[in-house]
């Protein structure tokens, strides 16, 4: 008996490595917007106007604008900077693939500075106080005392942040980068009928996402532990 999803039994290699793209474009996005998050929040914070100000900037043209245009314009630009190889890895080259990832950092970078700042403010400035009162100078209270538990009450708003950009990944299909979207979509062409290949699409971005949501509370879970126990 013939079912609408018999091209898998073809196309099943296909939709793994479009997978395991995903997941590793999704990986060096989510790295890069905790490292950019984390230097722009400290910018956006600090008492320098002029470092507050840039800080500033890039939030609100990162989150004023699509996603797809920045991927498109970090890519055509790095494209002309950087000599990246074009070597093939997953199905796409790497020309297209590291420029792509870095795009989606650089998105995730303005929201989880957001997050982070969030947090951040959300501790008492008794906090601060106190460590700078045993003697600690600022950076080292910032991130001993009062960034390790704005962590712990931004998580929740991290794990949204890290399973909206693997739901973002796939715009790096206009680039040709081959992740489950481009996959998909090269499937239905061959196919002449796009509906099945891109429900099929759906269900591995929502496994995807399910996964990530349950580790995130597992991660929530541990450090709300380790916070009560220390109290």
């Amino acid at each position: 008996m013939k079912t609408m999803f018999d091209f898998l039994k073809q196309y099943y290699p296909v939709f793994l490595e479009g997978t395991a793209q995903t997941i590793l474009i999704s990986i060096i996005g989510i790295i890069i917007g905790i490292l950019l998050g984390l230097v722009f929040v400290m910018l956006r914070l600090s008492k320098i106007k002029v470092l507050s100000y840039i800080a500033r900037v890039y939030i609100a043209i990162v989150r004023g604008t699509p996603a797809m245009i920045q991927v498109m314009l970090i890519y055509y630009t790095l494209s002309n900077v950087l000599a990246v190889p074009q070597i093939q890895f997953l199905g796409s080259g790497l020309d297209r693939v590291i420029p792509g990832s870095i795009a989606l950092g650089i998105n995730s970078g303005a929201y989880t500075a957001e997050i982070f700042r969030s947090g951040i403010i959300s501790i008492s400035k008794g906090q601060t106080e106190a460590g700078i009162s045993l003697g600690l100078s600022e950076r080292t209270t910032m991130f001993s005392i009062v960034l390790p538990q704005a962590i712990r009450n931004i998580l929740p708003a991290l794990g949204n942040e890290f399973i909206s950009l693997v739901k973002e990944s796939s715009v790096l299909f206009y680039i040709g980068v081959q992740e489950v979207t481009a996959e998909a979509l090269g499937v239905g062409g061959t196919l002449y009928n796009f509906v099945p290949p891109l429900i099929v699409a759906a269900a591995i971005y929502f496994v995807l996402t399910f996964v990530l949501s349950q580790l995130m509370q597992i991660v929530e879970k541990r450090m709300g532990r380790k916070y009560t126990q220390s109290n």
